[in-house]
């Protein structure tokens, strides 16, 4: 698929390049293809360690696992299944990729699973980034016309942290950040990239903050006395389907589909699939986290809402005006 607009080809500062959007399984049909574009070397560029994936399971996941067949396992005599369609779009400017986004669709629940998007930080700017996430929307919504919206998972931000860290900045006039600062920083920054293409955030009625779900160790093969330590906290973010009936009356119920989706049918089946009789008590870690998880927001009043507020828009503001680059 072509890019509609090629002037942004001129972002890298190399003058006009032809750009274009490839996806696996349409037009990236096999692991050497895929491994051709570089958009594995891009991923290892764009995410630390700790947020990666195997390139071996993402080549997996993307061309022979979660290709839209119903899966069969069983774990303690316990039959069951699960259909997943992941999908990697690339953008490309003559012919190398300079942007991924890793979707997964869940049949279950119709739900899109943003896994990773991503752009080169020499192509920045201009509106790339945006217009390269509305053209992969528009053909998600082609290939999975009953999908219903996309979500994601974000790290929480602290705001406390954030407005120490800047006021020091301002204070003391210093450019360096210190590794853990400039990881607050990033979550904010996430954050508001999604708050401007307009995600919203799964939050307690009553107070307005973000419910935290707790992501279960993506390492089975740990001892699993280790799980525990592998556990993340994050916010879910939202964005329904343009047109899709508005989702606010059924916030809640949302909630716990999209919570199942990603932990359970996306995340502990997939894994578990792979070595059903190994991971067994895997999966009862698992389960039993999402369990809790949908347990402890069961009396909440779940309300969707902008995950920015004008004190964090004022903090955003404050730290553009720093004009200083993260490493």
């Amino acid at each position: 698929m072509r890019f509609p607009n090629d002037r942004h080809g001129e972002a890298a500062g190399e003058g006009p390049q032809p750009l274009d959007i490839v996806v696996t399984r349409r037009d990236v049909l096999d692991e050497a293809s895929f491994r051709s574009t570089g958009v594995l070397d891009l991923y290892e560029e764009l995410f630390p360690a700790s947020e990666r994936d195997s390139a071996d399971d993402i080549v997996r996941w993307l061309l022979s696992d979660d290709v839209g067949e119903r899966r069969h396992f069983s774990v303690g005599g316990r039959k069951m299944s699960y259909r997943l369609d992941s999908r990697c779009f690339i953008l490309r400017a003559a012919g190398r990729a300079i942007g991924l986004g890793f979707f997964t669709y869940d049949h279950a629940s119709d739900l899109i699973y943003c896994n990773h998007v991503g752009i080169g930080t020499a192509w920045r700017g201009g509106g790339l980034a945006h217009a390269f996430y509305r053209q992969m929307v528009g053909m998600l919504d082609a290939l999975f016309p009953r999908n219903i919206g996309v979500v994601l998972e974000v790290e929480p931000f602290d705001r406390d942290r954030l407005q120490t860290i800047i006021a020091d900045l301002e204070r003391a006039g210093r450019r360096q950040l210190e590794a853990d600062e400039q990881a607050e920083l990033r979550r904010l920054l996430r954050v508001s990239w999604y708050d401007r293409l307009g995600y919203s955030v799964f939050c307690d009625a009553r107070t307005m903050r973000p419910l935290e779900c707790c992501s279960p160790c993506l390492y089975p093969s740990l001892p699993s006395s280790d799980w525990a330590a592998g556990e993340e906290s994050y916010w879910l973010m939202w964005q329904a389907r343009t047109g899709a009936p508005s989702a606010e009356m059924r916030a809640g119920l949302l909630w716990h589909q999209a919570t199942t989706a990603i932990y359970v049918e996306i995340l502990a089946k997939s894994l578990v699939a792979a070595d059903p009789i190994g991971r067994r008590f895997y999966w009862d870690y698992a389960t039993a986290l999402v369990a809790r998880t949908l347990q402890l927001t069961a009396t909440t009043d779940v309300h969707l809402a902008r995950c920015l507020g004008d004190d964090d828009r004022q903090l955003l503001s404050r730290w553009r005006r720093l004009v200083i680059d993260l490493i």
